[in-house]
């Protein structure tokens, strides 16, 4: 336990940044819930599920079904990155105890433990604020003739589209979209359409690789060999993926990969990585989106995009809380967790004539996200009954309109599925 002075100064500071009363963080930061026993998993499921919710400050007449969005950070993750701010401010640390320069031990650290759990090298990772900076510094930096084109889905995220939409309106660059089957009949089918979109002009192919608009995982690894074998480049929007799904990021043989730990891998927001294949730099002239005193550094590889000026390592140092949290719990079985329960989403959603599932027509296109809209000639113009419901029950989830997507995670409990059950029936009643 720590000292009683440490303790009110991290309750303090856990107030502030999570606005939640005093009293209350004292109860939560006073000392550390242990992890339920490993071996209560196989011989009680449901209790160890339920002793493990206690590590978060989820509050108990909410039910949030949509981490999709905005991530649900434990508390082992927040104590982490609330000790850090304490303890940089009693300069200890070398002479730069923050992210956004150079490269100190922390992050090196972290480097190494993302780089395990991404399968690749440390010098290809680059860190970074959340996958939007990170998509902008590929956009931004590669140079591309007008009339050049990057060929996209049409469900891809603000956060990766918009970027190549300025830099169209800027430079001719040529954007050429794929509209993606709602749900697709097989892996195939996805590959096919992106083999038939190219072009000649086409110089990067850029997709995210579980989408935004309905959770749908895409075969990344074909279509990038696809690419490959075309001489393209390829650039995922992965700010889905980390936590959700496993990733192998060499096995994949993507050109660059973003992300935002905050979703899924529960990390503090403001964190995210890019990766960069190490011959793609070799081969490709990538300029920085932030100049800085190591902006034409090379031999810093995919650390030089991190060099954006003082910024919270704080944050960083409860990323690599959260790395060690989840490979604490066992990503397998967290994988698991979120696919068992998004499972009996779907399949209840299945059940219902009026509705039609979007992206999860089998295990290999979806993970924790499910998404459904009104099922064609139902007579259910759209789902603003069911966000309505799910709102007077305080059941947060995303969208309402034209489509709903459900996030379940190792925290989601099966009573709140049957709350959000319950909802959905009666507003088809």
């Amino acid at each position: 336990m720590l000292p009683r002075r440490q303790f009110l100064q991290r309750a303090a500071i856990g107030a502030a940044i999570l606005g939640i009363p005093l009293a209350r963080a004292e109860q939560m930061f006073s000392q550390d819930i242990p992890l339920p026993a490993p071996g209560l998993l196989s011989s009680d499921p449901d209790r160890y599920w339920a002793e493990l919710r206690r590590q978060w400050l989820l509050a108990s007449d909410r039910i949030n079904l949509n981490c999709g969005s905005v991530g649900c950070t434990p508390l082992p993750i927040l104590r982490a990155m609330i000790d850090h701010i304490l303890f940089a401010e009693t300069y200890r640390e070398p002479a730069y105890p923050w992210f956004g320069y150079e490269e100190n031990t922390r992050l090196r650290d972290l480097r190494d433990s993302l780089a395990a759990f991404l399968h690749c090298k440390r010098d290809e990772l680059a860190l970074v604020r959340n996958a939007t900076e990170a998509n902008n510094v590929v956009c931004n930096g590669l140079d591309m003739k007008p009339g050049e084109e990057v060929l996209m889905t049409d469900q891809e995220h603000p956060g990766g589209r918009c970027c190549w939409e300025q830099k169209a309106a800027r430079f001719g660059t040529k954007i050429s979209y794929l509209a993606l089957p709602k749900p697709p009949a097989s892996k195939e089918q996805i590959v096919d359409l992106f083999a038939r979109a190219i072009t000649p002009q086409t110089r990067i192919i850029f997709f995210s690789h579980i989408t935004t608009v309905t959770g749908v995982i895409l075969p990344a690894k074909e279509i990038c060999a696809l690419a490959r074998s075309r001489g393209i480049l390829t650039q995922l929007d992965g700010a889905h993926a980390i936590g959700q799904i496993p990733l192998d990021l060499h096995d994949m043989g993507c050109d660059f990969y973003a992300s935002s730990p905050h979703k899924w891998l529960m990390s503090p927001k403001g964190t995210g990585f890019l990766y960069l294949r190490e011959e793609t730099l070799d081969k490709v002239k990538l300029w920085v989106n932030i100049a800085s005193g190591e902006w034409k550094n090379y031999d810093q590889k995919a650390y030089r995009f991190s060099n954006l000026g003082t910024s919270n390592l704080s944050v960083f140092v409860g990323l690599k809380a959260a790395l060690d949290f989840f490979n604490q719990i066992g990503p397998e079985r967290i994988y698991a967790r979120g696919h068992h329960l998004a499972t009996r989403v779907r399949d209840f959603i299945a059940k219902q004539p009026q509705l039609k599932i979007v992206n999860a027509s089998s295990d290999d296109f979806f993970g924790t996200l499910v998404s459904f809209e009104p099922a064609p000639g139902s007579g259910l113009k759209d789902l603003s009954r069911i966000a309505q419901e799910c709102s007077a029950r305080n059941i947060r989830i995303a969208g309402g309109g034209e489509r709903v997507r459900i996030a379940t995670h190792l925290f989601t409990q099966p009573t709140e599925l049957n709350a959000f059950f319950d909802a959905v029936s009666a507003a088809l009643r």
